[in-house]
């Protein structure tokens, strides 16, 4: 993998996971609504779009792509504010957990 993959690698999992804590960070407020939400979600998701989607390996990152793209649609759909923050916030948490023990791991080698 030469410089520019690694580069391009690194700035897209790096917009992945700032998503994701934005997310997160916003559904931690219970007084926000779904309108609020879907404007956040445009508003943040943006920054993704202009970032080439690299071809990820890792199952912590392939798993936090696919909770990226699912959060990205959750405004379209039919569910309550109340709803979408208690998955989105049981599927972050998975995913830290998911990070933490491959951290947990590669120290155990």
């Amino acid at each position: 993998m030469d410089k520019i993959q690694k580069y391009k690698r690194a700035k897209y999992v790096k917009e992945l996971e700032k998503f994701t804590n934005r997310v997160v960070k916003f559904l931690g407020d219970e007084k926000k609504e779904k309108e609020e939400f879907k404007t956040y979600i445009d508003k943040i998701f943006a920054s993704l779009e202009d970032i080439e989607k690299v071809l990820l390996k890792n199952e912590y990152l392939k798993s936090l792509e696919r909770f990226v793209e699912k959060t990205a649609n959750l405004p379209q759909s039919q569910k309550s504010i109340e709803e979408i923050r208690k998955e989105t916030l049981y599927e972050a948490n998975a995913l830290r957990k998911l990070k933490r023990v491959k951290k947990y791991n590669r120290n155990q080698k």
